[in-house]
């Protein structure tokens, strides 16, 4: 087989049919003398990003580091979603709060992220999102337990000046002050706690999405996983919430964060309870209308 090739890819010149579909895909790719061509810093430049495989109509073209026999043919148009279906999946979504104490089995959420999960966009097509999923009931209750004792002593110091100065000492300026304005929910959380109730993860197994500190947009990627795996979830009759505390305290508590395993130089960007929900809704609520300004 005659082929253009370096570290990173290998195209079947033999098949190549010259349509210059993958040049217009990608500025990487030139035609010179009706020779295909790849630029000189190709390797270093090249993030994988799959549209070359994808566009080529002889498939031509190998990334060296996926497997051949992991790249699928697009469905037919008639087995995607319609609007329609699709708009309805959005809008019944609803972020849950009740779950049943069954377990959700691990070959069905390993299904869920093996699609949802693994198919997120990233930045720069970094694929640097990872899950951590917590299903032991006693780690679950470890790390409630842990989160319910720092919230404890940061509204106990935050009583006195004595602890508002040792927590000046330990956290920047703009974190105290996000945590002063919510120390009048964490006072009813914490008596509802102390009624028996389970407050921070409502008694759902987590997924923990994180990433490492230096990621490129780090945030956004795992948002975009968390979006996915919740209208996902929906599908297989499951159901989810955002967990914006968990997420916090996974990265301000180091004691939390060690309970999940959660490796050091990681930062979570997005959390989600996942459970089978209790609760049957019957309708979907009326939202606010579209805020867009058409320029």
């Amino acid at each position: 087989m005659k082929a253009l090739e370096n570290s990173a890819i290998q195209i079947n010149i033999e098949e190549c049919t010259k349509c210059r579909a993958c040049v217009n895909e990608c500025n990487f790719y030139y035609f010179e003398d009706n020779e295909l061509h790849l630029i000189e810093d190709f390797e270093e430049s090249c993030f994988e990003c799959g549209h070359c495989v994808a566009i080529c109509p002889v498939n031509a073209i190998m990334l060296k580091n996926y497997p051949p026999d992991k790249v699928k043919k697009l469905p037919d148009s008639k087995e995607l979603p319609t609007f329609d279906a699709l708009s309805n999946l959005f809008q019944i979504r609803r972020s849950r709060r009740q779950f049943q104490e069954k377990s959700v089995p691990k070959d069905l959420i390993e299904k869920l992220l093996n699609v949802a999960g693994v198919y997120s966009a990233t930045g720069h097509n970094e694929q640097n999102v990872y899950f951590t999923v917590v299903q032991d009931r006693n780690l679950l209750k470890k790390i409630s337990d842990e989160i319910t004792l720092q919230v404890a002593n940061l509204v106990k110091k935050f009583e006195t000046e004595e602890g508002r100065e040792s927590l000046r000492k330990a956290f920047p300026e703009d974190l105290l002050k996000k945590a002063e304005k919510g120390i009048p929910s964490f006072k009813r959380k914490l008596i509802r706690i102390e009624q028996g109730k389970e407050v921070w993860r409502w008694n759902a197994e987590l997924i923990i999405i994180h990433s490492p500190k230096d990621a490129t947009s780090l945030t956004e990627n795992c948002t975009l996983a968390a979006g996915q795996v919740m209208l996902a979830a929906e599908t297989l009759g499951l159901g989810t919430c955002s967990l914006g505390y968990i997420t916090a305290f996974l990265n301000i508590y180091k004691s939390v964060s060690k309970i999940a395993q959660i490796p050091r130089k990681h930062t979570v960007g997005y959390s989600l309870a996942i459970g089978y929900p209790v609760a049957k809704y019957h309708r979907i609520p009326a939202r606010k209308t579209l805020k867009a300004n058409w320029l």
